[in-house]
């Protein structure tokens, strides 16, 4: 039997078809929204992202990358050294009611700053920084420590050289060229100054610019040449310490500052990179600086020389001795010409001069400009060998530099006796192989700073002359005339 539906079902019918579109519908909608929901969500946060990787970008300046590159290669300095003190004993006064003084001797510790320069353990810093250490102790910024010896020295630059040991590499700067400097680029001081970054090893970094080059300075008998001034602040502490360019690359080692009141004022001073780079070459080949053998000698021009030889006042050093068969006399330079320049360096006074060629190259072409008789002229000429001797007149004694091998032998630096003459009044005193290290108070690190002692010998001079023989240091007093130096 077949039933047919009746007609008052069809509105039920017709409701629940209704319903079941409307709810299909709402979900379609729904599932629409949620999808644009995310898409947008997405799309946020990927322009959150682009916009904080253009924030960490606009961050990641030129200066960030350099002070990046070199940091890890600018290392903190600690130098122990043992210093008497006059004190006044309180059991004296207590007991007789007076005071006296007596030594005592107490540890003073000098920080400051210096630059690896060779990823086998070689540290560049201020001979200051280091002076008369009895023990030298180098953190780099990774946190690792090491015990430094002296490599050498050079005194007249105020420039030192550690060695560390260590079986691993070491992060080395690279080097700048400091003769193409700017004035006005930027300029980066990398340093541990007031010995801040002791504690963490983070070298301090300040900024500014290159405010000029070529200025002398004289500071505690060191006299400066060709200094690079920099307004980025450097402060006690930073000696020693890296002068950067924008690449990173060494320009300078920061070493003293122009300071009414001992802090930074805005003029610092480094010495520059071409001439650091030089001292660093020799000390780790020879032990030090052995200047060439010019095999003459200069002076300054007063205005009445200035005037007989037609040249201008402070341009240029009067030859006023020179050997015939020199490599600069066969150069063509002769006895009262006046050397304008060096390897294009401009030569103001005898100062200039000795600071330029004591590091000059051996066997390599050297350009010179000379006047004679008003004239100027070119040559060039090469140096064949260093002056590793010197026989001071009135003496007769013939002093060596010490070379490599020979300083250890000595606890420290000098000069060593190779020859006495029998005629020399110092021979019942001094012999072959005694280390002279100290006149008065002037310690002789080299036959450079002999000569200046030697040079500014008087008349009627009495002086105590240290040495040290066979490991055993003792002292002499001798005694100088200005015709006859002699015990």
């Amino acid at each position: 039997m077949i039933h047919l539906p009746s007609y008052r079902s069809y509105p039920i019918l017709l409701l629940l078809c209704l319903s079941t579109i409307l709810v299909g519908t709402g979900c379609n909608s729904a599932d629409s929204n949620s999808a644009d929901s995310t898409e947008f969500s997405n799309a946020a946060t990927q322009e959150n992202a682009a916009t904080q990787e253009a924030v960490t970008a606009s961050r990641q300046t030129a200066i960030v990358t350099a002070v990046a590159k070199a940091s890890p290669a600018v290392v903190n300095i600690s130098a122990v050294r043992t210093v008497e003190q006059l004190t006044f004993s309180d059991e004296w006064f207590r007991r007789f009611g007076g005071e006296i003084l007596y030594p005592r001797k107490r540890l003073q510790r000098e920080v400051g700053s210096g630059v690896i320069v060779d990823k086998k353990g070689y540290i560049l810093t201020n001979h200051h920084v280091i002076e008369n250490a009895d023990s030298i102790t180098v953190t780099i910024p990774d946190g690792r420590e090491f015990a430094a010896h002296a490599a050498g020295y050079d005194y007249l630059s105020d420039l030192a050289v550690l060695k560390v040991e260590t079986d691993t590499t070491l992060p080395e700067i690279q080097w700048g060229d400091s003769e193409a400097l700017l004035i006005g680029e930027w300029a980066v001081a990398i340093g541990n100054p007031f010995g801040l970054s002791i504690s963490d090893a983070q070298p301090s970094v300040t900024i500014g610019i290159v405010s000029a080059t070529q200025r002398s300075r004289t500071v505690e008998n060191f006299h400066h040449e060709n200094l690079i001034q920099t307004d980025a602040s450097i402060n006690p502490g930073n000696s020693g310490g890296a002068l950067v360019n924008i690449h990173g690359e060494l320009i300078g080692i920061n070493t003293v500052i122009h300071s009414t009141s001992g802090g930074s004022q805005g003029v610092g001073f480094a010495i520059p990179a071409n001439k650091a780079k030089k001292v660093v070459e020799q000390i780790i080949e020879y032990g030090s600086v052995v200047p060439p053998d010019l095999a003459m000698e200069v002076q300054n021009i007063t205005e009445e020389l200035a005037e007989k030889l037609s040249t201008p006042v402070n341009t240029g050093v009067l030859v006023s001795e020179i050997e015939k068969r020199s490599p600069i006399a066969n150069a063509g330079i002769r006895r009262g010409d006046v050397i304008i320049s060096i390897s294009r360096h401009r030569v103001k006074s005898e100062a200039d001069f000795y600071a330029l060629t004591r590091l000059l190259p051996i066997n390599q072409p050297i350009k010179c400009e000379f006047s004679r008789r008003g004239k100027n002229r070119h040559t060039e000429f090469k140096i064949k060998t260093r002056q590793w001797s010197y026989t001071p007149p009135g003496w007769g004694i013939t002093f060596g530099q010490l070379d490599k091998d020979m300083a250890r032998k000595y606890q420290g630096p000098g000069v060593v006796i190779t020859h006495v003459d029998r005629d020399s009044r110092l021979k019942d005193a001094l012999k072959r192989g005694d280390l002279i290290y100290r006149i008065d108070d002037t310690s002789i690190y080299s036959l450079e700073i002999l000569k200046l002692v030697d040079e500014n010998i008087r008349s009627q001079y009495r002086a105590l002359l240290y040495f040290e023989r066979d490991s055993v240091r003792d002292a002499i007093e001798i005694f100088f005339n200005r015709n006859n130096r002699r015990r």
